[in-house]
């Protein structure tokens, strides 16, 4: 247990000079460049559910759906669900894997919108903190993408690597037990390599900030807000996107309790 803490307390410092390295700043680290383009913002809702059922002491299941609509976007509307299995290596370090479908919707100036589903196979590192009033999670993950960029076209293979530092802090007491309301605050960096990509090699950055409401010890809800700055394929330049993020979590556990001791007889 304590060497599992102090793995993810060690982490942070070299997690947080990753996060660094968002587009602008990688683009500066090249002698001779300059940050590349932005698209001005636009404004989108997005809606999110996620659920970590615990079946034993080493397995559970992960089911997750999102559902995004935006406005004025070259990344008009997307929905995403994935499915995936559980390890729970030690408290604070869970294995996962499994299986995710996405659907985008991108208009890109047509008369209408061009369908590009995405299948992908994910494998995940998660470690957590919960020892101190603030608490850490670290996720590392892989994914392999097979994605249909245009109608009719054979799917490209696509690899992509995902780090997200996530912080929540309970504004009463120092455990988010039910009825505690929280701040939480999380950065993501997406990074693709392999042979089919283009352009630079960080692809994606989300930052998000917000409060949330622990409802019970396996529910809970946020709301917040989120600065997504997505690199547009066919050019080397950049979307932002300014989200209202509304999440919905339930992380139930079917596990059996242990059996109680029998209390002594009373003479």
């Amino acid at each position: 247990m304590q060497t599992a803490t102090l793995l993810t307390r060690g982490l942070l410092l070299p997690s947080l000079l990753l996060l660094l390295l968002h587009p602008g700043a990688a683009q500066q680290l090249r002698p001779g460049t300059s940050p590349p383009p932005t698209r001005p913002g636009t404004r989108n809702a997005w809606l999110l559910f996620f659920s970590d059922s615990r079946l034993s002491r080493r397995w559970g299941l992960h089911a997750e759906a999102q559902l995004i609509r935006a406005r004025t976007s070259e990344l008009d509307g997307q929905n995403v669900v994935r499915l995936g299995v559980n390890y729970h290596a030690a408290p604070a370090l869970v294995l996962s894997g499994g299986y995710a479908h996405s659907r985008s919707y991108l208009e890109a100036g047509l008369t209408s919108p061009i369908s590009a589903p995405e299948h992908r196979l994910y494998q995940q590192v998660q470690l957590q903190d919960n020892k101190s009033r603030v608490k850490f999670q670290h996720r590392y993950r892989l994914e392999q993408r097979w994605v249909q960029l245009m109608p009719a076209h054979s799917y490209t293979y696509l690899n992509r690597m995902r780090y997200q530092l996530r912080l929540a802090l309970p504004l009463m007491g120092r455990e988010l037990a039910p009825g505690v309301p929280f701040a939480v605050a999380s950065d993501e960096l997406f990074l693709g390599f392999g042979r089919h990509e283009t352009n630079s090699f960080i692809k994606q950055n989300r930052a998000y900030a917000g409060l949330g409401y622990q409802i019970s010890k396996a529910a809970s809800v946020e709301v917040g807000y989120l600065n997504q700055l997505v690199q547009l394929r066919q050019e080397n330049r950049y979307e932002v996107s300014e989200n209202v993020q509304l999440s919905l979590s339930f992380h139930p556990d079917f596990r059996r309790a242990a059996p109680q001791a029998p209390s002594p007889a009373l003479d």
